[in-house]
């Protein structure tokens, strides 16, 4: 089973890479509707969310890019992870709260938060885990001698 490891590695990295990068093209291309989604969250001081949008998407970017490239897998695997966690928690504290927003994750158009939201990101976080737990990382089928 040990020898099918690196070959699921290599398609959840495609997977996790793949969701990254879909998700920050559209805040990339329109940073000031993104202000707006997080702004609709009730997390952050005032003036705060520029800051993020602007900055937010293109961390997303860099480690879709990085971690579909296989470079410096694990800690884009725990960068993936960790952004996924604060992504849950922002949408777990609107869902009790009772706010009715968007999600602002870039990947639907018009999906709110909730609870396939909060299984979407599970399903990535386990990913990620899965991705850095892995010992052996490839991105390529090695060479049989």
């Amino acid at each position: 089973m040990n020898k099918i490891y690196p070959y699921i590695n290599v398609f959840l990295r495609f997977i996790i890479g793949g969701v990254f990068i879909w998700a920050c093209h559209d805040k990339i291309i329109d940073p000031s509707k993104f202000t707006r989604e997080i702004s609709n969250y009730h997390v952050m001081p005032f003036g705060l969310e520029n800051t993020v949008a602007i900055i937010l998407p293109w961390l997303e970017l860099f480690i879709g890019i990085g971690i579909i490239a296989g470079i410096y897998i694990n800690a884009n695997a725990l960068l993936s992870g960790s952004l996924l966690i604060l992504f849950n928690i922002l949408v777990f504290q609107a869902m009790v709260r009772g706010f009715n927003i968007e999600c602002g994750c870039g990947l639907k158009e018009g999906q709110m938060v909730g609870y396939g939201k909060l299984f979407e990101n599970f399903s990535l976080l386990l990913a990620c885990i899965f991705v850095f737990k892995t010992k052996e990382h490839f991105l390529y089928f090695k060479k049989f001698n």
